[in-house]
């Protein structure tokens, strides 16, 4: 029996059903191919964007570790030629060989004083302290992004900029290692006449503390609050205002305490200083410069003479038998940071020197008034070149070369207009001391740890001995009566003025020349650290 038939009426409408499935059908196979090719388009296009990410990290990567190694050769006796050099060899060990451009310039790294925003200014010269490496690079689509869009050539280009230059030194004539309690006296009563303030009380164990502390200028250009290390060199500021500083950047408590002392007393004494006259550094400073160590009691001794200028200094030392002691400061002190060899035209980058002064010591036997005699100590500068250093794990090496300092010591009257006179005149008495010269040498130095910093090297002189025992010496003198020969009363001027002298020698004279680092033929420089360069980048 055959199946019934629907109605008539209803045949179409099932028709059309069936053909409406049959449309829908077709229609999702197509949205399907659609959306099939849209993810494989944004599959593409991601690859092809991750693939050029990863392809400029590693070219600002590149930039950066070139803008690094260029940097070490900026600042005093570098040359373009070797930053690029530089440069160059760090990109090529990273496999950029072919398909791009590359473009170098040394400069001046800055920072706005009132944005704070880092600058860079070009500079080609000796001056430079920063390096700029910019990076640019054609890249070709991939096959899967050229097939899925009609994507060009992407050009990229990169740029890092580096603050360098080479590893550097700090070091100061004189040496501070040991204080003697003499040498405490005479420090303490140079800074009481420097200051005008007799109330100042520093002893061994403070001075000692001072000593064995050292602070660098990026401490101190955060305690004074400068936008850059140039702007902390250049600020001309009271003395007082200077040791807050040094205290605040201080990493030691007890030495911050003696600082605070100091900025105490000194409030009054009207001295002004900048760090610019007491250090001598290149500027704009290299990263090396901003954290190598500077010793404390060597900034506060020099920053103090700074201050005080050209001039005389009378210091009140109680000695039996002495009329009084003057100092006459004709150039102070500086102490060196920079690194090591000349400069394009020849000068040493870094140098340092010491005071330049003479001393007269008034003589007064017994306190009779029987002498018109005075002891004058002429000094002149000493001056102190890095002229090579080597930082390596285990072995640093360097050499400071020393130039001749020239030692004269002379009995006068106190108007030092004859020699000293005895008896009103009858007696006349002169020295006769061959003091040796500290001729221009080498001190060189050698450190397996930085821990033995600060470290005292010596130059190799032609021998080494006290003024206390020069100036005792039966010898030493020469008497004349009435202008002529005075042997039958050498015994008797010896017996009163030769212990005299040789005190003189033990507690003014070999105690200043200790603090200044000289000796009878030979000289002291006080190594306080050794930095390696550190390129840094600069964001």
């Amino acid at each position: 029996m055959s199946a019934a038939l629907p109605p008539p009426s209803h045949r179409p409408a099932q028709r059309g059903r069936r053909l409406a499935a049959r449309g829908q059908s077709g229609a999702i196979a197509i949205l399907g191919v659609f959306t099939l090719l849209l993810a494989l388009t944004l599959t593409g296009l991601t690859l092809e964007t991750a693939r050029l990410w990863l392809t400029k990290r590693d070219l600002q990567s590149t930039a950066d570790m070139a803008a690094m190694a260029a940097a070490r050769y900026t600042g005093c006796g570098s040359t373009r030629e070797a930053a690029l050099q530089a440069a160059q060899n760090v990109i090529a060990a990273n496999g950029l060989t072919s398909g791009y451009t590359f473009d170098l310039q040394r400069g001046i790294h800055g920072r706005d004083a009132v944005t704070r925003v880092n600058t860079f200014q070009v500079n080609e010269s000796e001056s430079s302290n920063a390096v700029q490496v910019t990076l640019t690079r054609t890249v070709e689509p991939s096959v899967m992004a050229a097939g899925l869009t009609s994507s060009t050539s992407t050009v990229m280009k990169v740029t890092a900029t580096a603050k360098g230059g080479p590893p550097q030194a700090s070091f100061s004539i004189g040496s501070f290692a040991s204080i003697t309690q003499n040498q405490a006296n005479f420090i303490t009563n140079l800074f009481r006449a420097i200051l005008g303030n007799s109330s100042l009380n520093l002893g061994v164990a403070a001075l000692t503390d001072l000593a064995g502390t050292s602070v660098n200028l990026l401490a101190l250009q955060a305690a004074a609050g400068a936008a850059t290390i140039e702007e902390l060199l250049d600020r001309q500021v009271p003395i007082d205002e200077l040791f807050r500083w040094l205290a605040t950047a201080s990493p030691s408590a007890s030495a911050a305490a003696q600082l605070s002392q100091l900025g105490s007393v000194s409030i009054n004494s009207g001295l002004k200083v900048r760090l610019r006259d007491v250090l001598n550094i290149q500027v704009p400073a290299s990263a090396a410069s901003a954290t190598v160590n500077i010793n404390l009691l060597d900034l506060v001794q020099t920053s103090l003479l700074v201050g005080k200028g050209k001039g005389t200094i009378n210091l009140g030392l109680n000695i039996a038998g002495v009329g009084g002691v003057t100092l006459n400061l004709l150039n102070p002190p500086k102490i060196a940071i920079g690194p090591a060899g000349k400069s394009l035209a020849g000068a040493w980058c870094t140098q340092t020197q010491s005071a330049q002064m003479s001393i007269k010591v008034g003589i007064n036997p017994l306190n009779l008034g029987l002498v018109d005699m005075a002891l004058y100590l002429d000094l002149l500068s000493t001056s102190g070149n890095l002229a090579s250093l080597s930082i390596a794990p285990g072995n640093t090496q360097g050499q400071i070369e020393v130039g001749s300092t020239l030692v004269s010591l002379r009995l006068r009257n106190n108007a030092d207009t004859n020699l000293a006179s005895v008896f009103g005149g009858l007696l006349q008495v002169g020295l006769n001391i061959p003091v040796g010269q500290a001729k221009g040498g080498t001190a060189p130095f050698k450190l397996v740890t930085t821990a033995e910093l600060p470290k005292t090297v010596q130059t190799a002189g032609v021998g080494s001995g006290t003024f206390a025992g020069l100036l005792g010496q039966d010898t030493s003198l020469v008497v004349k009566v009435l202008g002529l020969g005075g042997d039958l009363l050498k015994p008797l001027v010896n017996l009163i003025v030769s212990p005299i002298l040789g005190t003189i020698g033990a507690l003014v004279i070999d105690p200043l020349l200790n603090a200044l680092g000289i000796d009878i033929g030979l000289v002291r420089v006080k190594l306080n650290d050794v930095e390696s360069a550190k390129p840094m980048l600069i964001i």
